[in-house]
Order: C-alpha cells, then sequence, then structure tokens
C-alpha cells in the first residue's frame, strides 16, 4: 500500500525536474538595447535607454581581455561575468602602441594606418577583438571600450592626427555593433593630453 503512496509522488517530481530543466533551456538572453540606445536622464543623473527603461551599470574590469585570453578562455569569461550579472565589460582595446595579443599578432602593422590591417588568412588582432565583441553581444553584454589606455598618450605616442585617424578606425569597424559603449580616457587626469583626447572623440561621434 505505502508504495502506491510513493508512486505519484516520484512521478510528481520527475515532472517538475522535467519542467524546470526545459525552463531553463527555453529562457531568451536578456538583450538590453532591445530598449533603443543608451542616454542620459532628464536630470543628468542616470542612465536610460531611449523607451525609457533604466539602466544600471554593473560593469566587469577585464582591461587586458582582448591580448591575454584566446577564444576559448575570453568566452568562458564571458559566460561566468553574465552568470555573475555583469553587463557592462570593460577592456582596454589597446594597453601599449601597439598591442600585442596572445596569439603574436599585433594591433598596429604600419603604425597609425590602418588600410592594410586585415591581412588575408590571418586571425588578426582586431579579428580576436571582433569576436569578442559579438561574443558579449550573444550574451546581452555591453563591451565598455577604453579605446587607448592613458600612460602611452602622456608617453606621446599619440598625436592629434594619429588620434583622428585612429578613432575613425575604430568607428567605422564598430558602428554596426550594437553593444559598444566607447571610453575616452586612461589612467591619466583628464585635464593631460586634452587635445589628444578630444580629437579621438570627435572623429568617433562624427562616423558613430
Amino acid at each position: 500500500m505505502r508504495k502506491f503512496k510513493i508512486f505519484p509522488l516520484l512521478l510528481l517530481l520527475l515532472t517538475l525536474a522535467t519542467t524546470t530543466t526545459a525552463q531553463k533551456k527555453t529562457q531568451k538572453t536578456y538583450i538590453p538595447w532591445n530598449n533603443g540606445k543608451l542616454v542620459v536622464s532628464e536630470e543628468g543623473r542616470y542612465l536610460k535607454h531611449e523607451n525609457g527603461t533604466p539602466f544600471f551599470w554593473l560593469g566587469e574590469t577585464g582591461w587586458l581581455l582582448p591580448e591575454r585570453l584566446n577564444r576559448d578562455e575570453a568566452e568562458y569569461y564571458l559566460e561566468q561575468c553574465k552568470r555573475c550579472g555583469y553587463n557592462v565589460i570593460q577592456v582596454q582595446t589597446m594597453n601599449n602602441v601597439p598591442s600585442m595579443n596572445i596569439y603574436g599578432q599585433y594591433s598596429m602593422i604600419d603604425g597609425y594606418n590602418f588600410k592594410n590591417i586585415n591581412q588575408k588568412g590571418v586571425y588578426g588582432y582586431w579579428d580576436h577583438m571582433d569576436y569578442i565583441i559579438r561574443t558579449a553581444a550573444k550574451k546581452g553584454q555591453y563591451i565598455g571600450m577604453v579605446c587607448i589606455w592613458g600612460s602611452p598618450v602622456n608617453r606621446g605616442e599619440m598625436t592629434v592626427e594619429q588620434a583622428k585617424a585612429y578613432g575613425k578606425f575604430l568607428a567605422e569597424r564598430y558602428k554596426d555593433e550594437p553593444n559598444i559603449i566607447w571610453f575616452i580616457g586612461g589612467d591619466i587626469r583628464g585635464d593631460v593630453k586634452t587635445a589628444e583626447w578630444e580629437a579621438l572623440a570627435t572623429s568617433i561621434k562624427a562616423i558613430d
């Protein structure tokens, strides 16, 4: 008699477990930019989307992600960030001039001339950056792109004209990616090298 009482209970537990598993498999990733672009609220104190949906910036600083991690490691890292609730992954697009990634590829092969940056048959520095950005997008994450770290700019490794060329390259390459938040500046004071930062920002804004 006791066996007949236990059987319905086991059946109920099995049904609940199956339903929960199915829900997890069909659970969709929240894509924040479906609410429109990020804008500053009218009172100037908050971020929100164009449709009025509030945006809370919970950032993780993966500064050297583009340089230190390969594809598999980058995907794993971004997935862990997603599980922890981080919605903005802040990275140094270039830590040095030039920067080199884990694949031994440089961010610059001809200085600030990016005309031939895409080499046929080569998984280059910017191809890896593309992969990181698009992988994050699939997980509903923004990439906070610190275009260049402050130290090399402070050392004079990016002039005003070079900043214009670099900003143009970045904006043209990533203008159609919905999950980019541009960072202008780095680890130096905001009143240092203002002409260079202004040139970089203006060239990006003109395109994106």
